[in-house]
């Protein structure tokens, strides 16, 4: 059987999905006046965050500069488009005011790793209606083989749009030794990099790998908003290794539907990216305040929702509200596991944490 393919992640590997955020997505309170809750005697404060957010969504004074990706050569012929796209990029960038960089509908164009740098003078908008399409040529990764699309040190940035990214995850997959061991073990590109952004709204998002070789992580002010998962490995994914520090905070996802995901809902603190078991370490990075809003759909797997947390730092201020998962095909129920995770539940939520 082929493997699923990964949705859009933070560090992961190449990936077929599709962005399907709004411009006017709703606010994330959990109740239309509520900006803070209590969870086991504790009070967690979004006032912050929706602000922060809600500003971006406000109506700009002028309507904003479109930067057409046609405009600057690029082809959507089957060949190479990323001079095209960084120039656009480029003129977005050092605009004064709010820019959108749009690659139109109906168009498949090609594009090779490429780097989208800040920081920018003003907001800008990722609008992608049409199809990216990673190049397929594994030696145009020679130079760089961790990253396909990477944005640096950009604030106020929105990547939205009914369109595709097609990371040609079968490419890779083909040659992974996950796949076939007698193959050697190669690093992928990661389809999609967010490093040293802020303020950041995007759709379809996993934010996986943090505390990599004992590093430090610092995530914090992220939602995803009206995203859709088919035949994917995993849905929402906030995945960190054992031995890390720093945090993951401040996380909302809400408004998704998936069909057929193997792994719909999940923490995972102590990832371990070997055959055999990992040494467990004493440090981890912690995760607190993630909300789960209005999430449905079918799962591939017997469990639907896992909370797989840290002994020394467990999940913190972890909300479910209005979470419905069956199983694919039967629509019987399926099940949830939880470990070392501080959870508060709102409306119908199921399955839940026994």
């Amino acid at each position: 059987m082929s493997p699923k393919t990964p949705l859009l992640v933070l560090v992961l590997l190449f990936a077929s999905f599709s962005l399907s955020l709004s411009r006017n997505y709703q606010k994330y309170s959990l109740s239309p006046h509520q900006t803070s809750y209590d969870l086991h005697g504790q009070y967690y404060h979004y006032k912050s965050l929706n602000g922060r957010l809600s500003s971006r969504t406000s109506s700009p004074s002028s309507s904003p500069q479109v930067f057409n990706v046609d405009d600057f050569g690029a082809r959507a012929d089957g060949t190479d488009d990323s001079q095209a796209f960084s120039k656009a990029w480029k003129r977005a960038c050092s605009s004064n005011k709010e820019g959108v960089v749009l690659v139109p509908k109906n168009k498949v164009y090609h594009l090779k790793p490429i780097k989208f740098s800040g920081p920018c003078k003003s907001y800008v908008t990722l609008r992608i209606s049409g199809v990216i399409k990673a190049s397929p040529r594994r030696s145009d990764y020679e130079k760089d083989r961790r990253h396909w699309i990477q944005f640096e040190e950009v604030n106020n940035l929105r990547v939205e749009g009914g369109g595709t990214i097609n990371g040609n995850g079968r490419k890779w997959w083909q040659n992974s030794c996950k796949i076939n061991p007698a193959l050697p073990c190669k690093h992928a590109p990661t389809a999609v990099t967010f490093d040293g952004c802020n303020n950041l709204v995007v759709a379809n998002l996993s934010i996986g790998s943090l505390g990599a070789g004992n590093s430090e992580a610092v995530v914090s002010n992220v939602m995803v908003n009206r995203a859709k998962f088919s035949g994917t490995t995993n849905g929402v994914r906030i995945k960190t290794w054992q031995g890390g520090s720093g945090y993951a905070k401040n996380i909302v996802f809400q408004n998704i539907s998936m069909r057929n995901v193997s792994n719909p809902i999940i923490i995972d603190q102590n990832y371990c990216d070997q055959n055999g078991p990992c040494h467990e370490q004493a440090s981890a990075v912690q995760i607190s305040n993630v909300i789960y809003s209005n999430i449905k759909g079918t799962s591939d797997s017997k469990v639907a929702v896992k909370f797989d947390c840290s002994k020394s730092f467990p999940c913190k201020g972890i909300s479910l509200r209005n979470v419905d998962f069956v199983s694919e095909g039967d629509g019987e129920s399926v099940e949830a596991s939880c470990e070392n995770v501080w959870l508060n539940r709102i409306g119908r939520v199921s399955p839940r944490c026994t």
